[in-house]
C-alpha cells in the first residue's frame, strides 16, 4: 500500500508498473469495495504488463484511504480519479471498473479529456432517482449498513460501513446517458449473465445507447467474479483485446 497526497485527499494506492510510462490506467472498485480485492490486483498487474503504469485506490473515507465515511461520495470519487491523473502528469489514461467503479469509469471517462478509452464492468449509466422504500427507511435512519468481506474476497470476516443518506442525495445528480450518446471514445461493456445485482439489461441499454466506437462482451458469471479466478483472467484477457484493438 502506497499513500498518496492529491490536492484535496489522501489515497491509498495499490499500483504496479514503471512511473516513466507515458500511459496510465486506473482500476476503479465498486461501491464500499477495495483496492485490494482479487479481481482489482489482477487487472492492476496485467495492465502493467501491457506497459501501463497501473493502479487501483480506495476511494476517500474507506477502507485505507484516511478519512470519515462522510468523504465517500460519488462528487469526491469523481475528484479523485481527476486528481489522480493530475498528479501523475495527465498522461493519456484507461479507466476500467467494476459496478459502481464502472459507473465512475463512465462518469470520468466521458467528462475528462486525459481518459483515452474507458471500461464498465457490470454497471448502472444512471441512478433512478424514485424513492424506493428502501431509500426511504435510509432517509428515516440518516444511515445505512454494509458489510464487506475482507480482501483478497470471500471469506467469511468482513468490515461494516455505516453509509450516510448524504451518499444518495449526491449520487442522483449524475447521470452517464448524455456523456455517453456523444462520447466518441472507445468503450467496454461487459455484463454477468448471471448477475442479479446489475441485471444485463441495464448494461445492454448503456451500451446501445452510447455512441461508437463501442463493445458489448458478456461473461457467464455472478457479480461478484472475483470469486472465481477464471473470470478474473477472463476479464484480464476481453480488455487487453479490446486495448489492442483501439491501440489505447
Amino acid at each position: 500500500m502506497n499513500l498518496i497526497e492529491t490536492e484535496s485527499f489522501k489515497l491509498a494506492t495499490y499500483s504496479k508498473g514503471d512511473e516513466s510510462s507515458d500511459k496510465l490506467a486506473l482500476v476503479l472498485p465498486g461501491k464500499l469495495d477495495t483496492k485490494d480485492y482479487a479481481h482489482m490486483t489482477s487487472h492492476v498487474d496485467y495492465l502493467a504488463s501491457l506497459g501501463f503504469l497501473a493502479l487501483s485506490f480506495d476511494p476517500p473515507g474507506t477502507w485505507e484511504s484516511p478519512g470519515d465515511i462522510t468523504l465517500y461520495t460519488t462528487t469526491n470519487y469523481l475528484k479523485s480519479i481527476n486528481e489522480l491523473i493530475n498528479y501523475y502528469g495527465n498522461k493519456p489514461t484507461f479507466v476500467m471498473g467494476h459496478s459502481r467503479g464502472g459507473s465512475m469509469a463512465m462518469l470520468s471517462g466521458t467528462t475528462n479529456p486525459d481518459i483515452t478509452s474507458f471500461a464498465a464492468l457490470m454497471s448502472y449509466a444512471y441512478r433512478s432517482r424514485f424513492e424506493s422504500e428502501e431509500t426511504k427507511k435510509w432517509k428515516e435512519k440518516g444511515s445505512i449498513e454494509s458489510s464487506r468481506d475482507l480482501p483478497p474476497g470471500g471469506g467469511p470476516k468482513v468490515k461494516k460501513f455505516k453509509l450516510p443518506y448524504s451518499f444518495h442525495e449526491d449520487q442522483i445528480q449524475y447521470d452517464m446517458n448524455k456523456g455517453l450518446k456523444t462520447s466518441t471514445k472507445p468503450k467496454l461493456f461487459m455484463l454477468g449473465k448471471k448477475d442479479d445485482l446489475v441485471p444485463p439489461k441495464f448494461v445492454k441499454d448503456a451500451y446501445e445507447l452510447a455512441g461508437e466506437p463501442k463493445e458489448l462482451y458478456e461473461i457467464d458469471s455472478i457479480h461478484d467474479y472475483r470469486l472465481d479466478p477464471k473470470w478474473i483472467d477472463e476479464v484480464n484477457k476481453v480488455v487487453g483485446k479490446f486495448i489492442k484493438n483501439y491501440h489505447v
